[in-house]
């Protein structure tokens, strides 16, 4: 139980998730690559000895920004922004004032960061984020890809020097969609021979090995007006199971059930 004028103190990993929830709902301009940048960083609340003498008995902290020194000078870029967030977001508490943010040479996080974020609405602007915040690779395995939106979003990454790899049904639902795949990216197409129903049932997005989405929604125009959902999430674990799935897909062209 609380008493009036006690806080509750954030952990360093809480404070560091409240920040990467921030800037990810936030409107800043670059947020995919600040986005990007934090979550390769680590986060520590420096304490010191020294009184502020704005509050009563309160002493001053600082907030670390820790990440590889290569690094440190691209953070640095959105220091301006990243301060302000992160005084907005600084919980008030009985001991200390935050009293200066720190950007610091350091190593990776220790602990991997492990979030779900399960969604059912507005599924496309969600995956399109995701799209955008991709450094390195996208692997993508779904029935029906017809949707030129996120074909677009997929062609500014290509340019950008991303590997993009697809594994689709092969029908001419697919085949018959105002852009030719074939052309832009590699694409295995899957073929399963079943009684019931011949079409793929796989539907996810694999992004830096590090990002799965998966779900009931296929990437076409139709599936933005149904009631489909997709599960965001952020571990290493999850996208690599993800991604051992898509090397099957990839590797056995023919499926029977």
């Amino acid at each position: 139980m609380l008493w009036e004028g006690e806080y509750t103190k954030l952990t360093e990993a809480e404070y560091r998730k409240l920040l990467i929830d921030s800037v990810r709902v936030g409107d800043y301009p670059e947020k995919d690559d600040l986005l990007a940048l934090l979550k390769i960083s680590s986060l520590r609340f420096e304490k010191t000895n020294a009184y502020t003498r704005n509050l009563w008995n309160h002493y001053q902290e600082f907030i670390q920004i820790c990440i590889v020194p290569e690094k440190m000078l691209e953070l640095k870029n959105h220091s301006d922004y990243l301060e302000k967030i992160i005084y907005d977001i600084y919980p008030p508490n009985d001991d200390y004032e935050l009293w200066g943010v720190e950007i610091k040479p350091g190593e990776m996080p220790d602990i991997e960061e492990v979030s779900q974020e399960i969604l059912f609405e507005n599924i496309r602007n969600q995956i399109i984020e995701e799209i955008r915040a991709a450094k390195y690779m996208i692997w993508i395995s779904v029935a029906w890809f017809t949707d030129t939106v996120l074909y677009q979003e997929l062609l500014k990454k290509k340019q950008q020097g991303l590997v993009i790899e697809i594994a689709l049904d092969d029908c001419d639902r697919n085949h018959n969609a105002e852009f030719i795949l074939d052309d832009d990216f590699p694409v295995h197409w899957i073929t399963v021979q079943s009684y019931y129903q011949n079409i793929m049932h796989e539907k996810f997005c694999i992004i830096d090995l590090y990002t799965a989405i998966h779900g009931t929604f296929n990437w076409t125009k139709a599936a933005n007006y149904n009631k489909e959902h997709i599960s965001i999430d952020k571990n290493h674990a999850t996208a690599s199971a993800f991604a051992d799935e898509f090397m099957k897909l990839k590797n056995k062209k023919v499926w029977n059930f």
